[in-house]
Parts: structure tokens; C-alpha cells; sequence
């Protein structure tokens, strides 16, 4: 199978609990990832639900949650043709590299077309996801 895989991460003075704030209202991601023009969540912030997003200049997806661990990780995971895409978020009040709190985002495509969506998806999200993570630490910390 084939696999592409990018991981960012950035340092914060935000709370778990600030942060977890954030993901949690999913309606406010393009608030601090410009590559979403809206998303939206069809029930409760928990596993099995489902819901869909416009990314800028593409096809609106649709994801469902599949892991939760309140105030430290959720995934959601997507599906395009042939592949399959795996958002991970992480909060990590001290990681093993660094001696402060650390928000982690890592995202995996994995499919036949993997490669190619690597290629078209995959440039947008290398050059903005780091940004939007400084975005989201940043207005984490005025809540």
C-alpha cells in the first residue's frame, strides 16, 4: 500500500484545556486554518461522528472522529479515492524533545493514489499547516 505522511508541530503557552476548546468547535477551524472555508459536525464532538468540510479550492470532504482522548488527542479520518486520509492532533504538556507544551499535528494518506494526492494535497498542507497550529496557540491563549 502506498503511504505519504507529514508531521508539524509548534510550542505553546496555551492549556490543554484552551486548545481542546478549539478543536472541539470544529464550526471555528478556518478561524485559524486558512485552508478551511467551513466545517461542520453532524452531533457531539465523539467518536463515530460525522461531518463535512470545504477545503479552499477543493471538493467538500467528508470525515468522521475516530479517536478521542479529551484534552490531549483526536484523529478524524477522511476518504478520497483510493485513499484514505488521517488527520491526527496531539496536545503534549511536555515532550520527550521539548520541556514545554507542544501541539502536535500529523497528517497520513494511505491508497493506491496516495502518491498522487500527496503531491496536489500534500504541497498545500506542508506550506500551511505549521501556521495554522501558531494561529490556533495563538488564539487558544486569548480564550
Amino acid at each position: 500500500m502506498f503511504k505519504w505522511n507529514y508531521t508539524a508541530q509548534v510550542e505553546t503557552n496555551a492549556t490543554p484545556e484552551q486548545i481542546w476548546a478549539m478543536w472541539k468547535n470544529v464550526e471555528t477551524w478556518p478561524h485559524w486554518d486558512s485552508e478551511l472555508e467551513w466545517v461542520k459536525l453532524n452531533g457531539p464532538f465523539e467518536i463515530g461522528t460525522k461531518g463535512r468540510m470545504q477545503p479552499s479550492g477543493g471538493p467538500v470532504v467528508d470525515f468522521i472522529l475516530t479517536e478521542i482522548q479529551l484534552n490531549k488527542k483526536f484523529v478524524n479520518r477522511a476518504k478520497l479515492p483510493l485513499t484514505t486520509l488521517e488527520f491526527t492532533h496531539v496536545y503534549e504538556a511536555n515532550s520527550e524533545e521539548k520541556n514545554c507544551p507542544i501541539i502536535r499535528h500529523s497528517v497520513a494518506m494511505k491508497g493506491l493514489l496516495a502518491p498522487l494526492f500527496g503531491l496536489i494535497i500534500g504541497r498545500k498542507i506542508k506550506k500551511h499547516l505549521r501556521v495554522a497550529m501558531e494561529d490556533l496557540s495563538n488564539q487558544a491563549t486569548k480564550m
